[in-house]
């Protein structure tokens, strides 16, 4: 019997996954729709008059065999840049090369302050043969001692992520560290074996020409070949159901090109943030749908700021961790991609995080980029005179915010969406998942196997085997 499928949002984990489900099972109708009227979700382009960005410069990396694999299907050999990894903290009045080097520390600091540091470095990591951290407070004191960790880290991870590192999982740690050998402290702390030969900061990386976008056009063009459709402007509103599950979707027109539209369906694979998908299915989740909605995201609002200059900075990344300054971190397109700007002009994007229900998410589009243009004047990164425009995009779900509870709030999410039989979610937003873009795609991949693999109930073996993404980490 020829399946029909439906999957919600087109991102890299969308696209993946009817690209895939199309390989495995031609026979069947695939529909991709996306709210959006650009497909790619985060991995999208941001266009700012004639310059263009990254929601953040995606970098083609990947420890995934099935993925180094296909990337090179989907990406041209003349489309694939080598880019120098060129990066700076701002502390203190300084920009320090980062990953810092103790030498810079000696010449800026002096002694006193390196042995300070390092001193208290040691006896992290001494307290760390104690037991296990609980927090990401515990395991950052650990792998960088008590002064390290005030100076540097703790506010750093307040302004990202806005939620006090005690209330932090531990596990941020073990996914999210860089810098360097910093990981593998990391990865000892929490007893959890790495392998040595592993990089945990990258010296060069590859980039796409024109921006991740390409990459997104690639999947896009696969799941067309292939039979399947795309529907964008089409935000999934309400689900139907009957004795096996959801039946239908009803969708609504978000933008005035698109208009209301029904799918029946035999399949729903869902890669919109779980949170939603949950408020969604409603009732028929019960207690899965109150641990939905302890789960936060924090939200991001880019602003872009061009240039009347070639090049602002050499850096692919400049981080400025103390809490006076509004943006966490900056990037200059034209840096991984000269193509991204006019020869004689550039553009700077500055990220800046906060909760929705915040009032520096609730202040206008103007007054954020006022706030953002006079912190980086007195950074010295540029005079109000050299700043042609502004612009500014805003992101509701950058970043799943990893509570020390948030493991036991998913899979309680997780337990109940298992009992509805023909609907999985799945990719960074329907996982609730920190992940890079690889991650991403593998498990839509995995997701459309499951699909097709002639399971009573796909859902049921697909919540069941979530450990297999458990390894996942991001290399910066």
């Amino acid at each position: 019997m020829k399946k029909t499928i439906l999957v919600l949002g087109g991102g890299v984990a969308g696209l993946a996954c009817a690209a895939r489900l199309l390989e495995l099972e031609p026979t069947c109708e695939v529909t991709v729709i996306e709210a959006d009227t650009q497909l790619g979700g985060l991995a999208s382009l941001w266009r700012c008059g004639e310059f263009a960005a990254d929601l953040g410069p995606h970098r083609v990396y990947t420890e995934l065999p099935e993925i180094a694999t296909l990337l090179p299907e989907l990406i041209a050999a003349e489309d694939a840049l080598q880019v120098e990894r060129r990066s700076q903290l701002y502390l203190d009045g300084h920009y320090y090369t980062y990953p810092v080097r103790a030498g810079e520390i000696l010449r800026v600091m002096g002694p006193f302050k390196l042995g300070y540091y390092g001193t208290s470095a040691i006896w992290g990591q001494i307290r760390s043969l104690v037991g296990r951290p609980l927090s990401y407070a515990d395991a950052m004191r650990q792998a960088f001692g008590d002064a390290l960790y005030r100076k540097l880290i703790e506010p750093y991870t307040r302004k990202v992520w806005k939620t006090p590192p005690e209330q932090l999982s531990e596990d941020i740690a073990r996914v999210r560290v860089s810098a360097g050998n910093t990981n593998k402290v990391v990865q000892r702390l929490l007893r959890r074996k790495d392998k040595q030969s592993r990089p945990t900061a990258l010296d060069r990386f590859t980039y796409i020409r024109g921006g991740v976008e390409g990459l997104v056009h690639a999947l896009e063009n696969r799941v067309l070949e292939r039979g399947g459709s795309i529907e964008t402007g089409l935000r999934a509103l309400a689900f139907e159901s009957g004795g096996s599950g959801v039946t239908a979707v009803c969708a609504e027109a978000s933008t005035e090109e698109s208009s209301d539209s029904f799918f029946e369906t035999d399949v729903v694979v869902s890669t919109i943030p779980v949170t939603d998908l949950s408020a969604m299915l409603g009732s028929k989740l019960d207690e899965g749908v109150l641990a939905a909605k302890q789960l936060e995201y924090v939200g991001m609002v880019l602003v872009g700021v061009a240039l009347a200059k070639r090049q602002m900075s050499p850096n692919t990344w400049i981080y400025f961790p103390e809490e006076h300054i509004v943006f966490n971190r900056a990037y200059e397109p034209k840096n991984f991609d000269p193509g991204m700007a006019p020869a004689d002009r550039t553009l700077v994007v500055f990220e800046v995080t906060a909760r929705l229900n915040s009032g520096l998410w609730r202040k206008t589009d103007s007054e954020l980029r006022e706030l953002v243009v006079h912190d980086a004047v007195e950074a010295g990164l540029f005079t109000r005179d050299e700043v042609v425009e502004t612009f500014t995009k805003r992101l509701s779900h950058a970043y799943p915010i990893y509570t020390r509870n948030y493991r036991q709030l998913l899979s309680a999410v997780c337990q109940a969406l298992g009992q509805i039989p023909n609907v999985i979610t799945t990719g960074r937003q329907g996982l609730f998942n920190h992940n890079n873009m690889d991650h991403s795609m593998l498990m839509g991949i995995r997701a459309a196997e499951c699909v097709v693999g002639n399971y009573p109930s796909p859902a049921q073996a697909w919540y069941a085997s979530l450990d297999q993404f458990a390894h996942f980490r991001i290399v910066d």
